[in-house]
């Protein structure tokens, strides 16, 4: 068997489908029409044909799904899947994908704190309260053989302004300079570099902060180690086992990283950028849409700019071509780069295209106008099945 055992939760970003409670967007997004009337899309960006649904297993249980409750149906489902989990003795794997921090943010209870009137920390707050409840029946139940690992998946969303976030000290300061955003769809640190914490008691040592690199592609090879298993033959991962940098207080993860374009510039998916150790060299750059609608052009760099991240966090100044530091490390990024892409040329190539199959149309009831639908269920876990009432 392929997969997971179980799955709670929406199908793709909760922005890609009305709700009858938007939450905070820019531009704001309506919600769904009323089940009478057909629905009339004034913004490109907004979905409104039809509702997001939320899953269980295979079956829409509620479309459109009510944002503002769904942190809670998270929380309620993990710390569940957890306490049966620990009950059959069984080791679990939990993976449980959060619809925080992205736009729309909820329209959460605002705190009596100051510092949480703004949505963005309304929602950063309800989001550690979810991690928390899900630590705290971790510690309650099975606190000593437990590893649980936390991180985002990229940096701010810039064009959304105030309900973004902030990149911090990685600002990417050279393309800011040419126009556009260095975050989220772009290849600057600021677009991609995210914060991870590891926490396992008595394995993993408490209030250390590491230098290694690592990457999500780590997380499968490190977790199949951890269970004593191999990975699959015949092929290779990205990923590496971070194992010794969690337990061993190892400062080195990887030595190479690629990163492709996810947007902003080139062709998508193409390799952009190669990161080799500290350095890191450019071949195409491009600034994403920025709070203030302004985009950067998209740069071809042959030889590639190149940074020194050590010195230059904010990916400020390259270096000077005629350096000695630069024609030091560009030959190595060369032989690293050609070697990736001979690895990718040689690997092997699967695809799948689903967009002709009328089964995977997420819609519960097609007479309705957006698909409205609503289900009551309760989940038997031993099972993985419905318990429809």
């Amino acid at each position: 068997m392929i997969g997971f055992d179980y799955y709670f939760g929406i199908p793709y970003s909760h922005d890609m489908g009305c709700t009858d409670t938007p939450g905070y967007n820019l531009p704001p997004c309506p919600a769904c029409p009323p089940g009478d009337r057909s629905s009339r899309n004034l913004e490109r960006a907004c979905y409104t044909d039809v509702a997001l649904p939320l899953y269980e297993n295979l079956n829409i249980v509620e479309q459109p799904v009510n944002l503002s409750g769904l942190a809670r149906k998270y929380a309620e489902k993990a710390t569940q899947f957890i306490q049966h989990a620990s009950a059959s003795g069984r080791p679990f794997l939990l993976y449980v994908g959060l619809a925080h921090m992205h736009v729309p943010l909820s329209r959460t209870q605002l705190s009596a704190d100051p510092r949480s009137q703004r949505p963005y920390g309304a929602g950063l707050r309800e989001m550690d309260s979810l991690v928390g409840q899900i630590k705290d029946k971790v510690d309650r139940i099975a606190k000593e053989n437990t590893f649980l690992w936390f991180t985002g998946d990229n940096g701010p969303w810039a064009q959304k302004c105030e309900l973004a976030g902030s990149v911090g000290p990685f600002t990417g300061s050279w393309q800011s300079h040419q126009g556009g955003s260095p975050a989220k769809q772009t290849t600057w640190e600021g677009g991609h570099r995210v914060p991870a914490l590891a926490y396992w008691p008595g394995r993993i040592p408490v209030n250390v902060t590491s230098t290694a690199l690592l990457s999500v592609l780590d997380i499968f090879p490190t977790v199949v180690a951890l269970a004593g298993a191999s990975l699959p033959q015949g092929r290779h991962f990205d990923g590496l086992d971070a194992s010794e940098v969690l337990f061993g207080g190892l400062q080195t993860g990887h030595r190479v990283l690629f990163h492709p374009n996810s947007g902003a510039a080139g062709e998508y998916g193409e390799l952009q950028t190669v990161r080799l150790e500290h350095y890191k060299a450019f071949y195409i750059t491009g600034g994403a849409k920025a709070c203030d609608g302004s985009t950067g052009p998209e740069q071809h760099h042959e030889p590639p700019l190149i940074f020194n991240l050590e010195n230059d966090i904010a990916e400020g100044v390259p270096l000077e071509r005629g350096s000695a530091e630069y024609q030091r490390v560009l030959p190595k990024v060369r032989e690293v780069l050609a070697d990736v892409l001979r690895d990718i040329a040689d690997d092997n190539i699967s695809r799948a295209d689903y967009t002709q199959d009328p089964s995977v149309i997420p819609c519960c009831n097609p007479y309705q106008v957006a698909c409205r639908c609503h289900a009551t269920e309760q989940t038997d876990f031993s099972t993985s099945r419905n318990i429809w009432k």
